[in-house]
């Protein structure tokens, strides 16, 4: 079980005005597994009214069978839900009574005969009628699609809500970690992402280094395998979709380059590639402004370390040669820290926009590229006619280094139709940044993104 609780604000407050509304709300909770949704569900039932289920994997009498357990201090020792109609009976009552029910991994109903068809006809008869909260939350996504969310879905139609529970962002992970310097956070980060069931493993006595070997690349390691068990969950057969993210967290992030380094046609990758869209686990980004090509990248943190690091190199540490393989990693880490940085710049940009805090209120923030230009972060405000365009590194950079980027920033920025242009830098640290900020350009280190989002 996961101890603390942080971030999580919008989704509890979000749920907390559901079950406030006095009207009957079917809620789909959703998300991959260990990010954290049985924690909010708990944290939601703390000062409410309501009853948590939890769905085994098994057949009908497993399951009713742990329903029993649930309410069993309600009725007597060795009480037992005789078939899923008795169940149902059940929580139609205490609904009644204004409880909030929770139903976890709710999609291996669908594993019984059934059970889901079930559900679907006692909430159009009467848990529909009853003016509380049914939430079903589950963690193996492509499923939850299936049954709930796909226009064919047996619940489709019904729910009144949907969140869809994500990684913690860097923000998230700085509230878990107050005691962390702020590169130790860009690390803990770059190796561990946001997800909460991972953060709880981390030795905040031990170096990011040391966390990284002895949970991720150690063959003992209790990360070591992660990927690998969540892409079996989601999938009958995970060794293509795993040879497409290693190529991703290789630097092959267009259609062409995916398919040419894993053998696959154009046609049958970008088969692939949807459905690691809808897992959540990469995402396709276009530039912000004008045309070129996509280009797709792994969307946590964790599974690009585990891709970049483990998953070539899994010969050697099978081997028992973990360290080797980090003494040789070390630059290529640094490296990473630089894609991880680019991200946390980006969560930054957005944070500081929510709170009033940039020169112009973007609706949109992205990167550009065309051709052999890019710019890091693109965040354009249509509506005040201004864009503003940052270069972001993840390197120590002096006066002289900070004033030659920003000038490399506006070259690159010629072809870009945006309206007024606003120039910026992004670095690990900036020194003189106020003599950059007196010139007219935007600068922020990492001192600015921790400052920032520690206070959310």
């Amino acid at each position: 079980m996961i101890v603390r609780f942080v971030d999580r604000r919008e989704e509890l407050e979000q749920l907390g005005e559901l079950c406030s509304s006095g009207k009957s709300q079917l809620v789909i909770v959703y998300g991959r597994r260990r990010v954290g949704k049985t924690r909010l569900l708990l944290e939601l039932l703390r000062k409410r009214r309501g009853l948590y289920f939890y769905v085994p994997r098994g057949g009908s009498e497993t399951i009713l069978e742990e329903f029993s357990r649930s309410v069993e201090g309600e009725f007597f020792k060795g009480f037992r839900f005789p078939s899923f109609h008795s169940f149902l009976e059940y929580l139609a009552t205490k609904m009644e009574q204004g409880y909030l029910v929770v139903i976890d991994e709710f999609q291996r109903l669908g594993e019984v005969e059934g059970a889901l068809s079930l559900l679907q006809r006692y909430w159009d008869e009467k848990l529909s009628r009853t003016g509380s909260v049914l939430v079903l939350s589950g963690s193996a996504i492509g499923t939850i699609v299936r049954v709930a969310l796909r226009g064919d879905a047996p619940l489709y139609g019904r729910r009144t809500a949907v969140i869809k529970l994500e990684p913690l962002g860097f923000g998230g992970v700085l509230e878990w970690f107050d005691r962390l310097s702020p590169v130790d956070a860009v690390k803990i980060y770059g190796v561990f992402g946001g997800t909460p069931a991972y953060l709880e493993l981390v030795d905040e006595n031990e170096s990011p280094e040391e966390n990284a070997v002895k949970l991720v690349l150690s063959k003992r390691g209790a990360l070591h395998e992660e990927p690998v068990y969540l892409l079996m969950e989601e999938l009958r057969a995970p060794a293509r979709y795993m040879d497409i993210l290693g190529a991703i967290a290789q630097g092959r992030t267009t259609l062409s380059e995916i398919a040419s380094a894993t053998g696959l046609k154009r046609e049958n990758a970008t088969t692939y590639l949807s459905y690691l869209e809808l897992l959540g686990l990469i995402e396709r980004e276009k530039p912000l402004v004008g045309k070129g090509r996509s280009r797709y990248t792994i969307r946590d943190p964790f599974f690009s370390f585990w891709f970049k690091f483990v998953w070539p190199n899994m010969r050697s540490l099978e081997a028992g040669l973990e360290h080797e393989v980090w003494e040789r990693e070390q630059e290529n880490f640094n490296t990473y820290l630089g894609w991880v940085f680019e991200r946390i710049a980006r969560e930054f940009v957005v944070q500081a926009t929510r709170r009033g805090e940039l020169p112009v209120r973007p609706e949109a923030v992205g990167g550009w590229w065309s051709r052999d230009k890019e710019i890091d972060i693109v965040a354009v405000s249509k509506s005040e006619g201004a864009a503003l365009l940052f270069e972001v590194k993840w390197s120590d950079l002096d006066m002289r280094e900070a004033e030659s980027l920003v000038a490399s920033l506006e070259r690159k920025a010629v072809e870009l139709e945006v309206g007024e242009k606003i120039y910026g830098i992004i670095a690990r640290n900036i020194e003189d940044k106020s003599e950059l900020r007196k010139k007219g350009y935007l600068a922020y280190d990492l001192s600015d993104i921790y400052g920032l989002l520690k206070s959310q």
